[in-house]
């Protein structure tokens, strides 16, 4: 699961800390999003096509990790 910290300075306002915060939150919602796109189009393979990319079923979930939030 990806985290984020925030980055606004001490001396910004509450208005700009806030929205510091949602668009972490945003960032996150899309890049779990875009995790559970990927895990269910490789789920949706044969296990011929997963052999074929070099792909086991319990691989699934630490291929599509490693595609949406990098090694």
């Amino acid at each position: 699961m990806a985290y984020s910290t925030l980055s606004a300075p001490a001396s910004a306002g509450f208005s700009t800390r806030l929205r510091g915060i949602a668009a972490g939150l945003l960032q996150n919602w899309k890049l779990r999003r875009d995790y559970r796109q990927t895990v269910h189009a490789l789920r949706a393979l044969s296990a011929r096509d997963l052999a074929d990319i070099g792909l086991s079923r319990c691989a699934i979930p630490g291929a599509a990790r490693e595609h949406v939030y990098g090694k």
